[in-house]
């Protein structure tokens, strides 16, 4: 009778042991004893699909290739992609099912600034860590738990490109011609602009819109020709729209130098324009595909050995930008142990401090007050004969 009793207790010791840890893994959304939850959400379909695709493609290669090499802590990591086609209904719509119906831990996304704007409240509500793709100024500042960029703020690098293009680029006197979408990201370059350049004393003679996807820039140009600008900064944009304002700046004979901030370097096409592209100057926090440095090395190898003969054409800048998402991601992951909840990985992320990442950003470092990675750029020339951006500058921080 005795050790029927013992057996008993032994056997419901056993069972609210195995209740305890079934409770305990349900309670960490997205992660199993073998597996995490990756959630992203980029453009694969839509206006910025071309740039996007490589950046997802980043992503899913490099988690790829540390599952390959044994995974995180044990666990498999697995890699789910909605597709928010640049717009605020898909991306909600995505955002709602990666959290309720894929239960990921963790994400990375959206594809723009206007689209953080909206999930930023979501991200929080439903405490999800997260790292934004897009690195606006709402993201990190106030402070919000659960969300982190890899970088500084599109603020920062108009800081840096205005302050290359009046200190370091010999102009003499400069007016400045102003081009920009009237998106947020516009909106948001333009708002880092203008204090910029009162603070050398300059008015743009002109602000042009220009919208992106914009197949003509005749009275673009036609108004910087009236308005005798010398230089144009051209911000918040994308490359497509840039070679636009380039291929008319070229037929109407607008010969001056153009200052973009990063989303005109996302791509390789301004190197396969021709003679357009010889004044083209740009910024940004990532190093292009051929540049130099072990990580850079390294995430073309990979990138490689996964697509093979896939060297040419260069992928984007855009893609190191996802590499370097990818690979902070998986750096908290590893710091944040076997026993991994929302929390631990939080602080593991808060505990990264200036990361080398060998070349393809300058060091990452995070805290517990501070969710910015990054605080510095790097000013590219266009290169249409070489067929490679060319670094001008060391990392310059923004102030």
């Amino acid at each position: 009778m005795k050790n029927k009793i013992l057996l008993m207790i032994a056997f419901l010791v056993i069972v609210l042991f195995i209740n305890i840890s079934v409770g305990e893994a349900k309670e960490v959304r997205g992660v199993t004893g073998t597996s995490i939850k990756i959630g992203v959400s980029m453009d694969q379909t839509g206006p910025a699909s071309s740039l996007l695709v490589q950046l997802t493609q980043a992503v899913r290669t490099y988690t790829k290739y540390i599952n390959d090499s044994g995974g995180v802590n044990g666990r498999h990591l697995e890699i789910i992609v909605e597709d928010d086609r640049y717009s605020i209904p898909a991306a909600l719509a995505g955002f709602k099912k990666l959290v309720f119906r894929d239960k990921v831990f963790t994400f990375t996304g959206p594809s723009s600034a206007s689209l953080i704007f909206v999930l930023w409240k979501h991200i929080q509500k439903n405490k999800l860590p997260s790292i934004s793709a897009p690195f606006t100024e709402i993201a990190i500042n106030p402070l919000k738990k659960y969300l982190f960029i890899v970088c500084d703020t599109y603020e920062g690098q108009t800081r840096v490109i205005v302050d290359y293009m009046l200190k370091d680029h010999k102009l003499g006197e400069p007016r400045v011609g102003l081009v920009y979408p009237d998106t947020e990201a516009g909106k948001t370059d333009l708002r880092a602009a203008l204090p910029r350049l009162e603070k050398y004393n300059v008015t743009p003679v002109t602000k042009e819109i220009m919208m992106a996807g914009a197949l003509d820039a005749t009275s673009q140009v036609m108004n910087l020709r009236k308005h005798k600008a010398n230089c144009i900064l051209n911000i918040g944009t994308f490359t497509a729209t840039t070679v636009t304002l380039l291929r008319d700046m070229r037929k109407f004979g607008l010969k001056i130098p153009v200052f973009n901030t990063f989303g005109a370097m996302l791509g390789e096409e301004l190197n396969q324009i021709g003679e357009a592209a010889n004044q083209v100057y740009s910024v940004h926090s990532t190093a292009p595909w051929y540049g130099e440095g072990p990580g850079v090395a390294k995430m073309r190898k990979i990138t490689l050995k996964y697509h093979p003969g896939t060297e040419k054409p260069y992928r984007g800048t855009i893609y190191a930008h996802g590499w370097a998402i990818a690979t902070v991601m998986i750096e908290g992951l590893k710091r944040a142990g076997r026993k991994l909840n929302e929390d631990q990985f939080i602080r593991a992320l808060e505990s990264i401090r200036n990361y080398d990442m060998g070349g393809i950003s300058n060091p990452v470092t995070f805290s517990s007050s501070n969710h910015k990675g990054g605080d510095s750029w790097r000013i590219y020339k266009a290169d249409p004969v070489g067929g490679k951006y060319a670094a001008i500058t060391e990392w310059r921080k923004s102030d």
